[in-house]
């Protein structure tokens, strides 16, 4: 971990955990040990020798001098995630180091989202020492891009709807086009509606009754140099955040590009993705509008080296490190 200038501001990564080996073999399908160890780049910091993918879960602090904004907010401690239950119930000494960086929890203005998967929310909030969940940023406003956090509560289906759909099921009746839609996957749909309004009770709630949540439109400039920037394909309306100061520019992925493979491979959708077609478009415009230019890549779940520049690589991509200006 480190810390980064982007013209007047002081970008620092803060760790929360290495995600384990094996986790995500299958997260991008194509990438097989065998093609991997076709982009030898890759090797052996993102890529072990195995063919396996190396990655964590971090955040980003943006210190703009007058603002201190949170970029994703990892998995959190003691959260209920019962469909990654290896990132639930933890105990991760994320504030400790968020503390060694500079920042305590009273200075943090600002929490972004990329979008609202588990694994970039958690520490929105954290139990005092009752169990209540409360903000674990007190000071802070948690702005989200509206269409993103309607996606996230749309996922939550009342357990009428799911009772009905059931039945109906059973019973043969004709059903509704969003009822056979439910039924269609109704184990997934319950299992991720059931995760969802944990995460809204556990995470979001605390946040909105402290009165700190603000919704935007895409594409909103949050504070002068810091704009949330719409690149939909993992989900239907993620946003990845561009910073410009002082002549300088950088810019935030969130799940954009899960790892520097798709860098080099933007056609490899990751499982989970909304829309692999549109998110391959958008990361191919991306990469060839910043090939060869002094944009620096924050990427969210990259491991060391995890900041780099584009540049081009034969008929591909491929990511040239920067080493960071303080190395935490």
């Amino acid at each position: 971990m480190g810390t980064w200038n982007v013209g007047l501001f002081k970008v620092t990564e803060i760790e929360e955990f290495v995600i384990q080996l094996g986790l995500l073999n299958g997260l991008i399908p194509q990438a097989t040990p065998e093609v991997i160890r076709e982009l030898g780049w890759l090797q052996p910091q993102y890529v072990n020798d195995a063919g396996e993918i190396r990655a964590n879960v971090h955040s980003i602090v943006v210190d703009t001098g007058d603002t201190k904004i949170l970029v994703d907010a990892g998995c959190g401690n003691g959260k209920s995630y019962p469909m990654q239950p290896s990132w639930g119930g933890l105990d991760t000494p994320f504030l400790e180091r968020l503390e060694k960086a500079g920042y305590g929890r009273e200075d943090i203005d600002i929490i972004l989202l990329t979008h609202l998967h588990l694994d970039h929310v958690g520490w929105c909030s954290m139990q005092d020492e009752s169990g209540k969940w409360v903000p674990t940023f007190p000071n802070a406003r948690l702005i989200l891009v509206r269409d993103e956090y309607e996606r996230h509560l749309s996922q939550i289906i009342s357990s009428d709807a799911l009772d009905s759909s059931a039945t109906a099921a059973a019973q043969g009746e004709d059903e509704s086009e969003e009822d056979r839609i439910a039924r269609a996957f109704l184990p997934d749909a319950e299992a991720l509606s059931n995760q969802t309004r944990l995460i809204q009770e556990e995470t979001f709630q605390p946040v909105i009754d402290a009165g700190h949540l603000e919704l935007v439109p895409p594409g909103t400039e949050i504070v002068p140099g810091v704009r949330y920037v719409s690149t939909p394909g993992h989900t239907s309306a993620h946003h990845s955040v561009r910073l410009e100061s002082d002549g300088q520019a950088a810019f935030i992925t969130g799940d954009f590009f899960h790892h520097p493979l798709q860098i080099a491979r933007p056609e490899w959708s990751s499982a989970g993705d909304w829309d692999a077609e549109v998110l391959t478009k958008n990361r191919r415009a991306f990469l060839e509008s910043a090939a060869g230019t002094d944009l620096l890549v924050f990427g969210t779940h990259f491991v060391e080296p995890s900041v780099g520049y584009i540049v081009k690589d034969g008929e591909g991509y491929r990511l040239t490190p920067t080493t960071p200006a303080t190395q935490r």
